[in-house]
């Protein structure tokens, strides 16, 4: 397969190139059997000096013909519906992760990729986060557990970031959230919104309890020039001085 057809204004390029070349199909099928019709119609007397039969066998041949290209037509196009449909879910798919339905690694890329113009990159906010006791509820409790506990926290996390900017599982035990126009004061919020939530998460006691580390990295106090940079920084600090929300 050609790399092209990865791209996907390519491939709907494809498909609408076969949608058109099917209804103008189907256009010219209609025409040119309204013209049979006409045709056959007017010269009725003379198509029947040659054939005893009611309608000449010709005419039968030719409208079966017809009937089965028109079948065709049809299928062609309930089968161009049924391909569209699963390539919009495949697309779906290889941008969300599955057990947590946020954006997946590959979605995180593009999305950090995006914040490399100079207009969103010199207020963006990064935070870097990961459930701090996840190895030994895996240890303890097993992974059934373990993907329990990020489902839950993702689920959280997605709610919170809504309102303040974009969130996802950048793999394994590894979250990201990046914020547009994001000052002090745009990152203690969402902190405090999302202490607020895992502490009510861990005093239900529906499950393990969700110990949160994270790192935060403003480029308005940073001023980095690329966006890797300011990413690296909340690595580093992730892995030399995490915080923990509990």
């Amino acid at each position: 397969m050609k790399p092209e057809f990865y791209d996907k204004s390519k491939r709907a390029s494809v498909y609408n190139t076969i949608y058109v070349y099917k209804i103008i199909s189907l256009v010219l099928l209609v025409i040119f059997t309204v013209i049979l019709a006409v045709l056959f119609h007017k010269d009725k007397a003379k198509y029947k000096e040659f054939s005893q039969a009611d309608t000449p066998a010709f005419f039968v041949v030719v409208a079966a013909c017809l009937v089965l290209f028109v079948i065709s037509i049809i299928l062609d196009f309930y089968i161009l519906r049924r391909t569209a449909s699963i390539g919009r879910r495949l697309n779906k798919l290889a941008f969300i992760d599955k057990l947590t339905g946020l954006p997946n690694r590959y979605s995180c890329d593009l999305l950090i990729d995006s914040f490399s113009a100079p207009e969103r990159l010199e207020k963006a906010g990064f935070f870097l986060m990961q459930i701090a006791n996840l190895s030994s509820i895996n240890n303890e409790n097993g992974h059934d557990n373990g993907n329990w506990l990020i489902s839950e926290f993702c689920t959280i996390l997605e709610d919170v970031s809504a309102e303040y900017g974009y969130a996802g599982r950048n793999g394994g035990n590894e979250f990201i959230v990046l914020i547009e126009n994001c000052d002090s004061t745009a990152a203690d919020m969402f902190l405090l919104d999302l202490t607020k939530r895992i502490h009510g998460y861990n005093e239900m006691n529906v499950g393990s309890p969700l110990e949160v580390a994270y790192a935060r990295v403003l480029n308005c106090d940073e001023r980095k020039e690329k966006i890797s940079d300011l990413i690296s920084s909340g690595y580093r600090r992730l892995r030399e001085s995490p915080q923990i929300l509990v």
